[in-house]
């Protein structure tokens, strides 16, 4: 008998046994396709379910806290000016924090900042931040008209003021008082 009849019978008794022992691969890789889908679901919904939050259940960045205070500076002669000073905290950074200075009952009128406002500085001002059309500079060292200035824009002797600051990315408010210059 020639020799790949030989083989051709071998062949088909090693091809017989895979065929019997392949039933047995279907349920245990659909038992592993069923766990990975299982968990790639459960994955989604716990990102749904908790948020997208960049450290996944992390503590959210908390609003600054300072210790801002406001006074009338009636040791200036002829000018009518207040004083807001950062007193301790954390550091406001530029851009973040907004001011408001308008009489009281007024609704307030916020100017966004473009410096820091770190403890021990402070801002003298003779400007309320309500005027109409004019342009502001609001620093950590001053709050004062760069276009459209007027005279009408300027604090009012024995009048009262409101007095707010924000921190306009956490919508948090740092101050918030009303003071009555001399």
């Amino acid at each position: 008998m020639p020799s790949f009849y030989f083989f051709r019978g071998q062949l088909g008794f090693y091809s017989n046994k895979f065929k019997t022992n392949c039933t047995a691969v279907s349920p245990v890789i659909g038992t592993i396709l069923m766990v990975a889908i299982s968990v790639i679901l459960a994955s989604v919904i716990a990102v749904f379910g908790f948020g997208f939050t960049g450290d996944f259940g992390g503590a959210s960045p908390k609003p600054p806290t300072a210790a801002i205070t406001v006074a009338s500076v009636p040791e200036t002669t002829g000018t009518i000016d207040m004083k807001i000073q950062h007193k301790n905290g954390d550091t406001l950074r530029a851009g973040d924090w907004w001011i408001s200075i308008v009489p009281v009952g007024q609704p307030p009128v916020y100017k966004d900042s473009s410096t820091v406002f770190k403890a021990g500085d402070q801002i003298i001002t003779t400007n309320v931040t309500d005027y109409p059309g004019a342009t502001y500079n609001v620093t950590n060292a001053v709050v004062n008209i760069t276009i459209g200035d007027d005279s009408s824009a300027r604090l009012v002797a024995g009048q009262k003021y409101d007095v707010k600051m924000i921190v306009y990315p956490f919508k948090s408010m740092v101050l918030d008082t009303v003071v009555e210059v001399r």
